[in-house]
């Protein structure tokens, strides 16, 4: 009998809720929480509600509708535990959604955390997203959002001037890009300062609450800061509790671009 060390203790990883990458599904009660590592929490559900966005970097990442409220075509860049990807295919019917995740063994968890499957407006593409953006055609899509974090950091690849240049031109007239960062990267600066570049300068960084995330906005064609709407309304398809889970939020977003605009 031979016995194959490496083969066992791949099965021990996983029998622990571990893969090589350390990627870990706890549970706590009414929550079930991805991790990479052994603290960075990346995603978490409530149970009880697994479309409730649980995270508050999730939802100030919602403040896109403050520019697009009615997407026809979004891309996402990271699935994680897709917390965002199940908001946005349940509360903005019609609107045509593919997530893009580098990891096969994070897209391998998607039942864990109650992922739609694959279908004609929805699917999860298992590539790098820097190459898929680089491969894209020029205005497809009204909305990109970025969130590609592993067990250290956000992945270099998608911080380059050249990655955030692509993003700009896949959006259409009026698009958005949204980019969740660290503020204790070292490159965090950097990072803004490519995002600017990109976009004509017309960026706006939101600080969250929890993590030291950073939530950034931008657009190609016109400043965050202008035609900003007088009033928050939820956007049509979305119910009103989960209107009512984000429009804090939103209204942060919304809160900081008209600062912004009173500085400029």
């Amino acid at each position: 009998m031979t016995w194959d060390i490496e083969s066992a203790l791949q099965q021990a990883a996983v029998n622990a809720g571990l893969t090589l990458r350390q990627v870990r599904i706890d549970h706590d009660r009414f929550e079930r929480a991805l991790r990479f590592g052994a603290t960075d929490v990346q995603s978490a559900m409530d149970l009880r509600n697994p479309d409730h966005l649980v995270l508050n970097y999730t939802r100030l990442m919602m403040g896109f509708v403050l520019f697009q409220p009615r997407p026809l075509n979004m891309l996402m860049i990271g699935l994680g535990g897709g917390s965002i990807p199940k908001f946005c295919h349940r509360h903005f019917p019609g609107t045509d959604i593919t997530v893009v995740e580098i990891d096969p063994k994070v897209v391998a968890l998607r039942d864990q955390f109650e992922v739609p499957p694959d279908q004609q407006d929805f699917r999860v593409v298992q590539a790098d997203g820097a190459d898929f953006v680089a491969a894209m055609d020029d205005a497809s899509y009204d909305v990109i959002m970025v969130d590609g974090f592993d067990a250290e950091s956000m992945s270099p690849a998608l911080g380059t001037h050249n990655f955030y240049a692509h993003c700009a031109r896949l959006l259409t007239t009026g698009g958005v890009m949204v980019c969740n960062l660290h503020e204790l990267d070292l490159h965090f600066g950097a990072y803004l300062e490519r995002i600017a570049l990109s976009f004509d300068g017309s960026t706006l960084a939101v600080a969250t609450r929890e993590c030291g995330n950073s939530v950034v906005f931008a657009r190609n064609d016109m400043s965050v800061c202008t035609r900003l709407p007088k009033h928050l309304q939820r956007p049509s398809g979305m119910s009103e509790p989960a209107w009512t889970d984000i429009a804090a939020d939103v209204h942060t977003v919304l809160r900081e671009a008209r600062s912004a605009q009173a500085f400029a």
